[in-house]
Order: structure tokens, then sequence, then C-alpha cells
């Protein structure tokens, strides 16, 4: 669902920032108290943690490049 190969998933900031805010806003919306919100970022981020973070392969170009 999360196409890596777009080039603005290149920078790494961009990659961690994706699934912190989700986390965040999920740790935020449990603490006041909406808990459907919450479980929904909460998988949002790990979801996208895990593709982006995990999964996330650098193309030939990348490799190359350095």
């Amino acid at each position: 669902m999360i196409n890596t190969s777009h080039p603005i998933y290149k920078k790494t900031w961009v990659r961690v920032t994706i699934p912190s805010f989700c986390i965040i806003w999920a740790l935020i919306e449990y603490l006041t108290g909406s808990k459907n919100w919450a479980l929904l970022f909460g998988i949002i981020g790990i979801y996208s943690g895990f593709v982006l973070l995990v999964r996330y392969r650098k193309s030939d170009e990348e490799i190359n490049s350095k």
C-alpha cells in the first residue's frame, strides 16, 4: 500500500518521521480518551514503520551513487 519507490522516501528522516508522528498521535488520542482513533493511528504507525524502516530496500541507483 505504500509505494517505497517514490522519491520522497529516499531520505531517512522522512521514513522515520511518518511512523513516529502516527505513533505519537495515537498516544495523544489514547490519552484524550479516543481509543478507536488511537487504535487506528497505532496500526497505521506500526504498518508504516514496518514498511518504511524494516522492509525498505534502497534502489540500485541509490546504492551505486555512493
